[in-house]
């Protein structure tokens, strides 16, 4: 038996609130009916999740994908506009899943918007898989009558951020074969070859290069000491999530890139097409501009912005215009404020949102290419740089040796 909490209308037509222990919420709503209660919402009891997860049956499901989740929402988005009711189209939707994990939360989703739930608050029961962000558009869309414009419009958002993230996974992805496979090959020379071809030099009495007395150095490091490099190495892979789930350390980690020359600019491009597009997105599904700023500061989830986005909220709620508020924080671009501004006076924020995210995101998928183009000549260079040293550590003492014997 699961403990459900309920707002119900008494004959009277009081609104009156409890809590029922039932099998499921259509139960808890049959029982309710009985006692001469009309339900008007039923959640589960169960903390602030509203229901309860279990972390190892959790990490047992299939992750949901943000691509999936998009495309669920598209779907959800057709069947909606074709004419079907809420119940069927989700009864559809959960038929054309094969994400077991998918399909066992739209499943409860769909029964519990049967038992009277609005949809926006059946999915804010599944915070994993439904995020802030999805439930509140979902929301503005119920109470606008406009359901399946909004979900539309959710999907496109999702897909355009998804399709980010994989193009820099993309562009990135080769850079970072290259130069594994790179510090690879040279970890097995400098450990297991380059000791046994220096080592005619060790046995000489003549003095060695400094290129050369380096190279030993380091090889003979790599060699005797590669266990604690490696115990480091891992270290510091693993601690790197839960330093970033302190606030001050991720507080200067997010300073600290926004400084550097090359990347701190291709990061004020990607941030700027995420804030436009998250904010106008949501604007344009009819949520507040002050909910708005507060859930886009949570999806852009980095510091600097989400201290500009908090401090802008707060002027916005004395009466400042947005376009105010933004300008002169040093990282917002004055293009964006400036068409921030011609939209609040126009009354077309959302849509100059929109826009401006189209502008920056090919803006960003420009910068990713040179960035691109500019990093694979310079692992080359670098590669052949370090190739270079061991060469001439190696040939000159040779030289030395021969002149010696001549």
């Amino acid at each position: 038996m699961s403990v459900f909490r309920y707002n119900a209308y008494n004959a009277s037509g009081k609104e009156v609130a409890g809590s029922i222990e039932a099998r499921s919420s259509k139960e808890a709503m049959e029982r309710l009916k009985g006692d001469g209660l009309f339900p008007k919402e039923i959640t589960s009891a169960s903390g602030s999740a509203r229901r309860t997860f279990s972390v190892s049956s959790l990490r047992r499901k299939k992750k949901i994908g943000p691509v999936e989740l998009a495309s669920a929402t598209r779907q959800l988005s057709t069947l909606l506009s074709s004419g079907a009711t809420l119940f069927d189209a989700l009864a559809i939707l959960i038929e054309e899943i094969e994400n077991k994990s998918f399909t066992d939360t739209l499943t409860t989703v769909k029964e519990d918007v049967s038992a009277g739930s609005t949809l926006a608050g059946a999915l804010a029961a599944h915070p994993l898989v439904f995020p802030e962000m999805y439930v509140r558009m979902v929301e503005a869309g119920e109470e606008s009558g406009t359901l399946d414009s909004v979900l539309l419009r959710l999907s496109e958002l999702m897909e355009v951020r998804a399709a980010i993230s994989e193009q820099v996974r993309t562009a990135f992805m080769y850079p970072i074969v290259v130069t594994t496979v790179c510090f690879a090959v040279l970890g097995f020379l400098l450990v297991y070859v380059i000791p046994k071809i220096t080592r005619v030099f060790e046995n000489s009495e003549a003095a060695l290069p400094l290129v050369t007395e380096v190279l030993l150095f380091v090889a003979a490091a790599l060699k005797n000491f590669w266990p604690v490099f490696l115990i480091i190495a891992f270290a510091a892979y693993f601690a790197y999530r839960p330093l970033m789930r302190k606030p001050a350390f991720k507080a200067a980690v997010d300073r600290t890139l926004l400084r550097l020359p090359y990347m701190g600019g291709l990061l004020r491009v990607y941030y700027a097409a995420s804030l436009s597009r998250t904010l106008g997105s949501l604007l344009s599904t009819g949520v507040p501009i002050l909910r708005a700023l507060d859930m886009t500061a949570k999806v852009l989830n980095q510091n600097v912005y989400n201290g500009i986005l908090a401090k802008s909220e707060k002027q916005v709620t004395e009466g400042a215009a947005l376009s105010n508020s933004l300008r002169g924080t040093g990282q917002i671009p004055d293009l964006l404020v400036h068409m921030i501004s011609i939209g609040e006076r126009s009354g077309k924020l959302d849509e100059l949102l929109i826009k401006a995210a189209d502008a920056y995101e090919k803006d960003f998928e420009r910068s990713i290419t040179r960035a691109l183009s500019m990093l694979e000549p310079a692992l080359i260079v670098f590669m052949g740089g370090i190739v270079g040293f061991i060469v001439l550590a190696i040939l000159l003492p040779i030289f030395e040796l021969n002149q010696l014997i001549k």
